[in-house]
């Protein structure tokens, strides 16, 4: 019996390693909006989140690969990231890579940064930093400290930092730039054309950078134009002057990653959402939002807890 179940508890992590994370799941979505900034036959929008790309291992190359053919010939009007592109700065040409072989969108592709975008994480990450920043002679126990921290977290699903060194950003943002692709850093942009009027705001990440939602929102139009709103981090829809968007989307929690019968997913990033419901829509005010699964993984599993891209047609009342 014994062995039995250690052969069993072997194929379900191989599965969770190696399957599903290629098992992508395209979603496609509708939503009706009352604005007259949407064109008569609707909007097209790609979203999607969390690649966590470093550049390394096969099964990141594969899902790239299975990305693009399944994306292959969709017609698309926007193109919407919302952060955790990169792992580490390893995975920039990877991110890139992949958003250069997928369907060009008709208006553009704006993007919101994310907490790994910022900082490479490690789970040995804290134990480092309080040893490397310890008094002489008290290394150890900042360590130790630090580390019963970090399990008393995941135990409560307390929102973890397992930040350890600093990315390239300027490298990051000159290469997205360079690729088309807006990143809307507490700032935003209006497009104007053939009948659509969209305004897109994006906020800076929760964690890791300086959100300031009054900068972001200082442009906001009141005439009529479809308002989306870009953040990483879900906590940010708790405020309430980001909910007068008709349309949010979001991501970092991942859906849970692994999600089990009964409990849900054990950790949810530390955010507001609760074990049992870690993605889709959620409605905060106005604004209806959409939290994706994201494409990658922190940690290199999911369980009944699929990748995802998101295909959100967005029609008028």
């Amino acid at each position: 019996m014994a062995a039995l179940g250690m052969g069993s508890a072997a194929v379900a992590l191989a599965y969770a390693r190696y399957v599903e994370r290629l098992w992508i799941d395209v979603q496609r979505l509708w939503l009706t909006v009352d604005s007259p900034g949407v064109p008569p036959g609707g909007l097209r929008i790609l979203h999607f989140s969390d690649m966590h790309f470093t550049g390394q291992g096969t099964v990141e190359r594969l899902k790239i690969e299975r990305t693009v053919r399944l994306l292959a010939g969709e017609a698309i009007d926007l193109m919407l990231v919302t952060g955790d592109f990169i792992h580490d700065d390893g995975g920039m040409d990877a991110a890139l890579a992949l958003i250069g072989r997928l369907p060009r969108p008709r208006l553009g592709a704006f993007a919101c940064l994310g907490n790994h975008d910022y900082a490479s994480y490690s789970w040995l990450g804290p134990a480092r930093v309080a040893w490397r920043e310890a008094q002489p002679g008290q290394e150890l126990r900042a360590a130790a400290e630090r580390t019963v921290e970090m399990v008393r977290r995941i135990i409560t699903n307390d929102r973890l930092y397992l930040g350890e060194h600093n990315n390239d950003m300027a490298t990051f943002r000159g290469l997205l730039a360079a690729e088309g692709i807006h990143l809307l850093d507490n700032s935003s942009c209006r497009v104007q054309v053939d009948g659509t009027d969209l305004w897109l705001v994006g906020i800076d990440d929760l964690m890791e950078g300086r959100p300031d939602a009054p900068a972001a929102l200082a442009d906001m139009p009141h005439d009529g134009a479809l308002r989306i709103l870009l953040a990483h981090n879900p906590d940010l829809m708790l405020d309430p002057a980001l909910q007068q968007v008709d349309l949010a989307l979001c991501g970092h929690v991942h859906g849970g990653q692994i999600r089990l019968p009964l409990l849900g997913s054990p950790h949810t990033q530390g955010t507001h959402l609760s074990r049992r419901r870690s993605s889709g829509w959620f409605q905060y005010g106005r604004a209806a939002t959409y939290i994706g699964r994201g494409l990658g993984e922190g940690i290199r599993l999911r369980f009944n807890c699929r990748p995802e891209v998101a295909l959100i047609h967005v029609l008028p009342a």
